[in-house]
């Protein structure tokens, strides 16, 4: 029953979406707006507790723009894996697909994350992470995603407190719009989740912010092993 639920919450969380990812308005500015958002996504990382013993997390949610975007708050899923290969490392990836207007956008990425700190708690966390997105229309998509993050409890409450910086590179497909043939950039951004336990599973919340937008992330963890 509880694997059930959990299906039912991926499902309802992977249809829950309504950004961009098409430059049929044309204008230079939505342009950008569509490939900044869309890297600025995958800059997102599981928040894989240091200090719990469990070795494999699913980890499915969404983020969205906290800011209007042509009339719209812009909505993207999250569906995240990892599995702690040692006390000190865990790999990570994000496989999946979904379908939004007449686009199907796939998602494909990996990465790490290494713990430390004093003797005894691994308090401090690292990660790198490449993502690519493709199956769209009018462009694809690689980012890479480099953060530091410290872990803080505090009562029931886990927080992930950082900073990180996502490097893009954009190539764009001919067709009936007029944006560039590529960009790239780099969007730097301070992060905050927090992760409670709830019955079988952790819900959390969080923030990446940056001085031209913030995006605010919701998920739910599931300690698989």
């Amino acid at each position: 029953m509880k694997y059930f639920c959990l299906m039912m919450m991926l499902t309802c969380i992977l249809h829950s979406q309504s950004a961009e990812f098409t430059f049929d308005n044309g204008d230079d500015g939505f342009v950008r707006s569509v490939v900044n958002r869309s890297a600025f996504w995958l800059s997102d990382s599981p928040a894989m507790n240091p200090t719990t013993s469990n070795r494999v997390i699913l980890q499915p949610g969404f983020s969205s723009s906290l800011t209007r975007l042509w009339g719209e708050y812009w909505t993207y899923p999250n569906l995240d894996i990892g599995i702690k290969v040692t006390r000190n490392l865990a790999v990570t990836g994000k496989l999946f697909g979904f379908s939004t207007g007449k686009e199907s956008p796939q998602i494909l990425g990996a990465g790490f994350q290494y713990y430390f700190g004093g003797t005894d708690t691994l308090d401090w966390s690292t990660s790198i992470q490449r993502v690519d997105l493709k199956g769209l229309n009018h462009f694809r998509l690689t980012s890479l995603t480099l953060d530091i993050r410290k872990w803080i409890s505090w009562k029931f409450i886990h927080f992930r407190l950082g900073m990180g910086s996502n490097f893009f590179k954009e190539v764009s497909y001919s067709g009936n719009h007029n944006a560039p043939a590529a960009m790239e950039g780099q969007i730097n951004f301070i992060g905050v989740d927090a992760l409670m336990r709830y019955t079988i599973v952790n819900i959390g919340a969080g923030t990446r912010i940056h001085p031209g937008w913030t995006m605010v992330t919701f998920f739910i963890q599931k300690e698989l092993f």
